[in-house]
């Protein structure tokens, strides 16, 4: 449900993103990331993975971010 509710409110919120800021940006950047995150720990079961998978999934996720949040923002 909560994959469902993060997939509307992103269609919501870019639908009505033409001439925002790039906050609006962002906020859609971020909810694709927290889906990518939820994916990974529930439907690829990294949550019960080994310490370190787990922890290298999550910085690729984190640093992945960075790089295209700071992308977005220097475009």
């Amino acid at each position: 449900m909560i994959l469902l509710a993060a997939t509307v409110l992103t269609a919501v919120v870019g639908l009505e993103q033409a001439g925002a800021s790039h906050a609006v940006g962002l906020v859609l950047l971020a909810v694709a990331f927290v889906k990518l995150r939820l994916v990974g720990l529930y439907f690829m079961e990294l949550r019960t993975a080994p310490l370190p998978l787990r922890l290298l999934f999550e910085g690729y996720v984190a640093g992945v971010f960075v790089v295209l949040a700071e992308l977005y923002v220097i475009r």
